[in-house]
């Protein structure tokens, strides 16, 4: 069990660096994530705001 981001840093590459690879998990891994930034945009930034006008 690791995490993503490990997993993509131990591909194996015995003679070169598979970058096509990389770069489709890499792709694959991120697109949810920018996803869900986007839809939750919103209450992300009322939420920082909110916690700055506390302080």
């Amino acid at each position: 069990m690791r995490t993503v981001t490990v997993g993509i840093a131990i591909f194996p590459g015995l003679y070169e660096i598979p970058w096509g690879t990389i770069f489709a998990a890499s792709t694959i891994v991120i697109i949810p994530l920018v996803i869900l930034v986007l839809i939750f945009q919103r209450r992300i930034i009322s939420g920082l705001t909110a916690e700055a006008i506390k302080g």
